[in-house]
């Protein structure tokens, strides 16, 4: 059997990524669970804890390390087109009554994060930063190596790599599957590098 913290905070996970906010409550994570209100409060002391938990464990943890450095940057977006289509997927696999619903869930949770967990903007904000620079880092290297042309505006082509991903959602809510949206999302990755490149 899971360990009990692992099944609350998947629980909650569930909750939260199929509920506003607001709707998640502390009874109903009881409930779903099945365990006692002990048992949640032995790990928990609030739904605001277990909300900053559950950011914690399946949204920070779970971006692309920036640390990793690419040789080129036709691998950065490989390697970048594979973690959204494997992260995805993983998640409408954990949630077969919302598979459609995954992306828009996705970014409702983020959201909601925005908005109840103390310091998750600054959190988010260093994040994209250390994207930017991984990046940067990699189209600079790729000009030099002439992978890519020399007079390319970098701030640009990198902002618009990476508004690619977050489009996936924009063609869920415009009434497109998923499996067309992420075809898209690579289809607009390489695209872009096809019209840089040497």
């Amino acid at each position: 059997m899971k360990d009990t913290k692992e099944i609350i905070l998947k629980t909650a996970y569930d909750m939260f990524m199929c509920n506003n906010y607001e709707a998640v409550t502390i009874n109903s994570i009881i409930k779903a669970t099945g365990l006692t209100k002990g048992a949640i409060y032995h790990y928990y002391d609030s739904k605001e804890s277990l909300f900053k938990a559950v950011v914690d464990k399946y949204m920070v943890e779970n971006h692309i390390d920036s640390s990793v450095e690419y040789t080129s940057l036709i691998e950065l977006i490989e390697s970048t087109i594979e973690h959204i289509r494997f992260h995805i997927k993983h998640h409408m696999l954990e949630n077969p009554n919302f598979q459609n619903e995954v992306p828009i869930n996705y970014l409702s949770l983020m959201v909601a994060a925005y908005r109840y967990y103390p310091d998750y903007a600054k959190i988010g904000n260093i994040f994209y930063q250390g994207l930017k620079e991984k990046w940067a880092k990699t189209l600079n290297k790729a000009i030099e190596s002439k992978e890519v042309k020399n007079n390319l505006d970098v701030d640009a082509i990198i902002i618009l790599f990476l508004q690619i991903g977050p489009g996936i959602a924009s063609h869920i809510i415009l009434g497109e599957s998923v499996d067309y949206a992420l075809e898209i999302c690579e289809r607009q990755y390489r695209e872009l590098y096809k019209n840089i490149k040497n």
